[in-house]
């Protein structure tokens, strides 16, 4: 739960850094719900789900434990927001059609969220959690930036962020439901350098390295990067991992 909170302390790089998912991963979700009356978006974080959920469910609620994430979410008529924990949402039986979890589930997935998820679904409603692995790029990325990056910062991954690298399954996940076969996506595509920067800067392990004294080293590297790269497009692969049931 602390590292999870990690991410208020930086909602205005978390609301710039954090790459968009595909506009086919929400298509997906609103055609294999049973109704696109709401659904509730777990750990919303700064909104980069829900705002996309809101163009193709009636109603979204968005839960998250952060106040000041939700403070950086983009609002709109059909969004409501609360903080509460996802073990908690408010939300009364049988009221969703959709549960989704955006690079979240990892951080709560104990057994009183799935009794939550179990109470709130609708009758064949869908549960789908997803999240990314590390970025890949051109060679020449990965010895500039990437490598000596991913080499500064790794004792300060959290288990819920190794869970991601691996990638979803019923069982890191402690889930109860039957998974159901998902396509495989990709948020990855053309960025430049300072999208690739700023994500690097959002990441829960990035926050705890400067926090240990590594903070002028990160910075560093961050500032030798732009400088290079600074006018070129470079391509970002960034593999997507989706756990999906449907509920009752």
């Amino acid at each position: 739960m602390t590292n999870a909170l990690s991410f208020g302390q930086q909602a205005r790089i978390y609301a710039k850094g954090r790459p968009q998912y595909p506009a086919a991963l929400y298509d997906w979700i609103a055609l294999n719900s049973p109704g696109q009356n709401m659904v509730w978006d777990v750990g919303t974080g700064s909104g980069q789900a829900a705002i996309s959920l809101a163009d193709r469910f009636e109603q979204v609620h968005a839960t998250d434990i952060s106040q000041d994430q939700i403070d950086a979410a983009p609002k709109r008529a059909n969004i409501t927001y609360d903080v509460a924990p996802a073990q908690s949402s408010g939300l009364e039986e049988n009221s969703a059609d959709a549960v989704t979890v955006a690079t979240a589930v990892h951080w709560f997935a104990d057994t009183a969220f799935w009794n939550e998820v179990g109470r709130v679904a609708t009758t064949k409603a869908l549960f789908c959690a997803w999240t990314y692995k590390l970025m890949t790029c051109g060679p020449d990325i990965h010895q500039d930036f990437l490598d000596p990056l991913y080499a500064l910062i790794d004792p300060y991954w959290a288990r819920g962020n190794r869970i991601c690298m691996e990638g979803y399954s019923r069982e890191n996940l402690n889930c109860p439901f039957i998974a159901i076969e998902t396509p495989e996506f990709d948020a990855g595509g053309v960025w430049s350098a300072e999208q690739i920067a700023d994500f690097a800067l959002s990441w829960s392990a990035h926050l705890r390295a400067r926090e240990d004294g590594k903070a002028d080293i990160l910075e560093n590297l961050r500032q030798s990067f732009l400088a290079k790269y600074k006018d070129q497009e470079i391509a970002v692969s960034l593999p997507m991992s989706l756990l999906a049931a449907h509920i009752n």
